[in-house]
């Protein structure tokens, strides 16, 4: 066990003598999750109880005692409060979120008034360690009130379930910062909880989107913990990191809520007219608030009406997905900022977060399926050590990893994949801890006769075109945004059609620009005479794999998002297609 060496710094300010920051972790290489868990020192069990906990009966009357003569006491200072956040360096509650009723200054309650109330705490869970409620109840107050140290050393004389006691043990190292070790304890206490608990830990259902909520609602509480994992596999904060330190938050506001609903309903502090307006609110919307956004943090009162959460500082970034994952990999969109109404969440020990321009691209090579990655560096505030490219074909496959590449503003990856739906990204973290990443899912191409690759963005090399994959992605844009100069450069593959082969292929431009008159300037010895909204012209295939590559002229076209359409086809009526949605933005 940790020596306390000072348990009353709150938040992270105490784990400089705890724990390395998770940015040094990144610096090795990425080793699956699960290997890391399993690599990780584990308390040692305690004496060996009963494997069931009547996790829904009323708390002992000794703990329950303490709770109800603490949080129904009268409160101090005057009520000149009219906002409070962190975000401004704010203290609210008095530190202690289920102190709602506090919002005064000077102080809600003296100090030594606290410490009396933790000694009690503490007390009650020495006498009783075996008690699941008693010693489950006293870390939540040692926790959440930042005496990180003491709740761990009380989280670990815990002598109940097993598997309980690991989940108590989870949501101290949580609150403490410790995530990776939280991760831990809670895998290993949800293997042993009842199915009704575990289900209700695990459940997302205030975090889908309307289109996945349809579908997660009509499933069994297994299919609702495997729906679960893939929705934090594509969660994740940091895929090329081990560990998964947003869903541990997640199982902890979970857990944290159950000891919270235990502790309002003892102490009748939920109980219509004992806190006025802000209960019903409270009754009617917390729960869906802290499983998107963690406990309260921050309040206002504007108009007569309290709000609470109203901060950003805790809840900065939304990692889980905007669009229905039911709707497939290649639907998948990430928006990085959280909002009020969003879920959300700050990493402890890393950030802060900036999207990166990035291109993805889908090759064949023979029989095997291929993966060309491009970021842009220069385009965010950091000073990354290495980007690093992940493939990753789900929370229970075999992740592929690259890099890191070093002092690249321009990192490049090309690599061999599975032909399955994919989640594809790259990501890189500077010494200090800031991160920029993308993703984005990628599905396999297609298999008919006629396929095209995914057309690739090229830097223009003056009146030379790329001849080869290997031409093209030494040169590729680390972006799908048109900044600068007037022609934009493509290059693709088509498969399928054996040497000699007519091929028939059009090119057109659609978005703000449909119909507007595009012209092909360069394009292997194709000059059309004049412009037309599609170009189409025939040419012979040179084989199995044929390499094409144009410069189209944008000169024309004013800033906005656009789909570049390829399609080719050979004398039978096979016909392969291809999208590229590129941006173009001069300013």
């Amino acid at each position: 066990m940790d020596g306390d060496r000072n348990p009353e710094l709150h938040g992270g300010q105490a784990l400089s003598a705890i724990r390395a920051p998770r940015h040094v972790r990144c610096s090795r290489p990425a080793i699956p999750g699960l290997l890391l868990l399993l690599s990780l020192p584990l308390v040692p069990p305690g004496p060996a109880a009963a494997q069931e906990v009547e996790w829904e009966r009323p708390i002992s009357r000794g703990i329950r005692h303490v709770l109800d003569f603490y949080y129904n006491r009268a409160l101090h200072g005057t009520f000149s409060m009219t906002h409070c956040s962190p975000d401004t360096g704010d203290r609210c509650f008095g530190g202690d979120h289920e102190d709602r009723g506090c919002r005064m200054i000077p102080e809600c309650r003296p100090e030594f008034i606290v410490e009396d109330f933790l000694n009690d705490v503490k007390k009650a869970a020495t006498d009783r360690p075996g008690d699941a409620h008693t010693i489950s109840q006293a870390v939540y107050a040692f926790a959440r009130l930042g005496r990180h140290l003491s709740a761990l050393e009380i989280a670990q004389s815990c002598e109940a379930a097993r598997w309980w006691c690991d989940l108590v043990l989870g949501m101290a190292h949580q609150r403490a910062g410790r995530e990776d070790r939280a991760e831990v304890r809670f895998r290993a206490g949800l293997r042993g909880a009842d199915e009704k608990l575990a289900c209700k830990l695990t459940s997302v259902a205030e975090l889908l989107d309307d289109f996945d909520t349809r579908i997660y609602d009509g499933l069994t509480c297994p299919e609702r913990m495997d729906f679960a994992e893939t929705f934090w596999w594509l969660s994740d904060p940091m895929l090329s990191v081990p560990g998964n330190d947003r869903w541990a938050e997640h199982i902890n506001r979970r857990f944290e809520l159950l000891l919270h609903t235990r502790l309002v309903h003892e102490t009748r502090t939920d109980i219509e007219g004992s806190r006025g307006a802000f209960t019903n609110l409270h009754r009617d919307y917390h729960e869906t608030y802290v499983v998107n956004r963690g406990f309260e943090d921050s309040w206002s009162i504007a108009r007569g009406m309290f709000k609470s959460w109203t901060s950003l500082g805790a809840a900065r970034y939304r990692f889980t997905p905007v669009a229905a994952i039911s709707w497939g990999l290649d639907s998948l969109r990430y928006e990085l900022v959280a909002t009020e109404d969003t879920e959300g969440y700050s990493p402890s020990d890393y950030g802060p977060f900036h999207d990166l321009p990035a291109q993805f691209a889908r090759f064949r090579d023979g029989e095997s399926a291929v993966v060309v990655a491009a970021a842009q560096l220069g385009h965010v505030p950091l000073d990354p050590s290495g980007a690093r490219f992940f493939a990753s074909p789900g929370p229970r496959g075999a992740q592929t990893v690259l890099g890191p590449v070093e002092g690249e503003r321009r990192p490049s990856f090309s690599t061999e994949v599975p032909s399955v739906p994919l989640l594809l990204g790259i990501e890189a973290m500077d010494a200090r801890g800031a991160v920029a990443r993308v993703r984005q899912g990628l599905l396999p191409l297609g298999e008919g006769t006629v396929t095209l690759s995914d057309p690739l963005l090229v830097e223009p090399d003056g009146p030379d075109l790329p001849k080869s994959r290997e031409e093209a992605v030494a040169i590729m844009l680390g972006k799908t945004t048109i900044e600068r100069g007037t022609e934009m450069v493509v290059y693709w593959e088509v498969y399928g059609m054996a040497r000699g082969s007519p091929m028939q292929v059009s090119i057109s431009i659609a978005g703000r620009a449909e119909g507007l008159m595009t012209r092909i300037r360069r394009a292997l010895g194709v000059r059309p005479q004049t412009p037309a909204p599609v170009l189409t012209w025939s040419e012979s295939s040179a084989g199995r794999t044929h390499p094409m590559a144009i410069g189209i002229d944008i000169a024309a076209l004013e800033d906005g998002v656009y789909d570049l359409n390829i399609a080719v086809g050979d004398s039978y009526g096979d016909r392969g297609t291809a999208v590229r949605r590129f941006e173009v933005d001069r300013r």
